[in-house]
């Protein structure tokens, strides 16, 4: 019989903190600012379709930027808006039973306002696992709260984040290191790095690091590297001009593969970044740094997001074979739930007993017949649905009135990620023995 579990809002941070487990993480984009509630969440649920298969623990929702002040050259991909991100990662605890990361660039000019974005990303929107992000780099004066001061803000409220750390900066400056045991100290706990695809810069991090805490007598927080498959030479600029290192012999096998196809070249960084982590792990093993793994598509071609997810697939291979132990993959059952996020597990297991309990027909006939649920009331569901579009409608805006609500109705909507609460799905993740 299948495991089944129950959607924990703090379970993914509490993973995300756990130095005795790997954790493994699938990156999302928000989609473009005017995309609609049910665009918006069709998106959503195609992603988690895509990843049901994957053993992941959860999801990161990016907060996009300009960080036009990053690089005086031209960014490759012009810069887009994108739908609030706390308003997108809300959507896949119902789609998928596991939370997001949710990425939070601080901009807010003062602790008011961030106030008023914490209230919103954690009532309205359910969020509980936050990674803070800075300035984009030393040349952003923008007026806006520093780091310290947001930390504290939402260490207050009882919300667990985490921090990035860019091991390009150690190379330069040979201080990330005390970057992060610094954020440690005003609460970060664990780190999300930038795309990895020079393994020196993280090795020289990895081992500095260790050893201060050696030295402080310091617990390590968790690293979680991240690896992006690229195999455009568009977006190999785009992946320089973020500050990504890129090995000159790394690109050139890239730009190579690109005169056979794209796949094939898309595929080699897929083998440079397991080539990466292979030397990580070799040259940081028994360092005591629990580490991670996040995978992103830093674009949006087709065969850089298919790579992604094979990406993964190795990378976690990869990570789980250096444990030195047995493990496994096993699936379980996400009961029901609501968009509301209040139901315990127990009456999520009513409500899908009551749902998915064959009902008598209603004529005598030698063989019980099974005939359609009767729909289920439209406060719940026709609720959740409005609920969603006001998240994506600006307050001014009058959400779309609530669609009908008849068992196929209510089941398109489930399908979409936003009413939930008519099927249940099996979904993969992996756990150590």
């Amino acid at each position: 019989m299948s495991e089944r579990r129950g959607w924990d809002p703090q379970w993914l941070a509490r993973v995300l903190a756990d130095p005795n487990r790997p954790v493994f993480l699938i990156g999302s984009t928000p989609p473009r600012e005017g995309t609609s509630a049910i665009a918006a969440a069709d998106i959503c649920s195609k992603f988690v379709g895509r990843s049901r298969t994957q053993a992941t623990d959860g999801f990161i929702t990016y907060d996009i930027q300009d960080e036009a002040s990053r690089n005086a050259q031209t960014r490759p991909f012009p810069f887009r808006k994108t739908v609030d991100p706390a308003a997108y990662g809300a959507l896949f605890p119902p789609a998928s039973g596991k939370s997001t990361v949710l990425y939070k660039a601080i901009v807010e000019p003062d602790e008011s306002a961030f106030e008023r974005w914490i209230d919103e990303a954690v009532i309205t929107h359910g969020h509980r696992t936050l990674n803070l992000v800075g300035a984009s780099s030393a040349a952003d004066t923008g007026s806006r709260i520093k780091m310290e001061a947001a930390a504290r803000l939402l260490q207050a409220r009882g919300v667990a984040f985490g921090c990035v750390t860019i091991a390009e900066r150690h190379l330069k400056k040979g201080t990330e290191h005390l970057n992060i045991i610094r954020k440690m100290e005003f609460g970060a706990q664990w780190f999300i790095s930038q795309a990895v695809y020079d393994p020196e810069a993280t090795v020289a991090l990895l081992r500095d690091y260790a050893k201060e805490c050696e030295e402080r007598m310091l617990a390590p927080a968790k690293i979680i590297l991240t690896f992006a498959p690229v195999g455009r030479p568009k977006t190999l600029q785009f992946v320089r001009w973020l500050g990504i290192k890129v090995p000159d012999a790394v690109e050139a096998r890239i730009l190579e593969k690109a005169n056979e196809s794209k796949v094939a070249a898309v595929m080699e960084s897929v083998e440079a970044c397991t080539e990466a982590l292979a030397q990580i792990l070799l040259q940081t093993e028994g360092l005591g740094v629990p580490l991670g793994i996040s995978v992103e598509s830093v674009s949006g071609f087709k065969e850089e997001i298919d790579a992604s997810f094979e990406l993964f697939r190795r990378l976690q291979v990869q990570l789980l074979d250096s444990r030195g132990v047995t493990w496994g993959v096993r699936w379980y059952k996400v009961p029901l739930g609501s968009l509301a996020k209040k139901a315990s597990e127990e009456q999520l297991h009513a409500l899908e007993a009551a749902i998915l309990e064959p009902k008598p027909s209603p004529c005598k006939r030698a063989a019980p017949e099974l005939v359609e649920p009767p729909p289920p009331p439209r406060s719940a569901l026709g609720a959740a649905y409005d609920a969603v579009a006001r998240f994506f409608t600006p307050s001014a805006a009058t959400p779309p009135p609530s669609p009908p609500l008849g068992h196929t109705h209510a089941l398109k909507y489930f399908v979409a990620g936003v009413a939930v609460g008519l099927a249940a799905g099996a979904r993969a993740r992996a756990w150590a023995r």
